[in-house]
């Protein structure tokens, strides 16, 4: 009969699993439904997986605070979506011929080859760094899910253009970080605070996103009589 040691690893590596493949999807696909679903997920699986280390109804917290934010984000990037949607037919009525005048969001600075292999590249590197050493007597799979986090994270923030974008990866670092910081201070204090901070980098990120950007001011002062 397996102990609870091994019940804890069993359900703590099929949690990493999924943290693995959900921050994954936030860099490689460049839908923001599906980026948003994966961010979403992932503070399910990061909830489960401070379970193993603090009181179940605690980490309920970090569930709840994801799901705020993520429908923060949500409403701001249905708004956008619906905007760029009016900007498109009627570029496409003003301008048939012409296929420059349609308006086209960037997500990434790069394509989605380059950001596979940088997540390779960064898989690697945080699988070699946790085998090889200790942090305080951390569970690996729990310094692993740290790390994992934050790299992408800081990948998702470098090779952002979107505003949107980059807020994800703020949440995804700071998943990891509250992660890292969990495990080693369970403080109460610093834990709620990581928290509030999500929901307030959500509430910014969308204010942000609000903004017109210079080409879009450009045009509107253009427009002007």
């Amino acid at each position: 009969m397996p102990s609870l040691v091994d019940l804890q690893f069993l359900s703590g590596s099929g949690v990493v699993v999924g943290l693995i493949v959900s921050a994954a999807c936030v860099v490689l696909i460049a839908d923001w439904r599906l980026a948003l679903f994966a961010l979403a997920l992932e503070y399910v699986l990061l909830g489960l997986l401070l379970a193993t280390i603090i009181h179940p109804s605690v980490a309920l917290v970090r569930i709840i605070a994801g799901a705020l934010a993520a429908a923060i984000l949500y409403l701001t990037m249905r708004s956008r979506a619906e905007d760029q949607r009016k900007a498109f037919w009627a570029a496409r009525r003003a301008s048939p011929g012409d296929r420059s005048a349609i308006p086209r969001t960037q997500v990434f600075i790069v394509g989605l080859p380059f950001r596979f292999f940088a997540v390779a590249l960064v898989a690697v590197t945080i699988i070699g760094f946790a085998s090889s050493m200790t942090l305080l007597s951390l569970r690996p799979y729990l310094l692993f899910s740290s790390l994992w986090l934050m790299a992408i994270g800081l990948l998702v923030a470098m090779l952002s253009r979107d505003t949107l974008r980059l807020g994800l990866g703020i949440l995804v670092f700071t998943s990891g970080f509250s992660v890292l910081d969990t495990a080693i201070e369970t403080s109460l204090f610093l834990y709620g605070l990581l928290n509030i901070a999500d929901l307030l980098i959500a509430l910014a990120i969308a204010h942000l996103a609000t903004l017109p950007s210079e080409k879009e001011d450009t045009r509107r002062r253009g427009d002007l009589p």
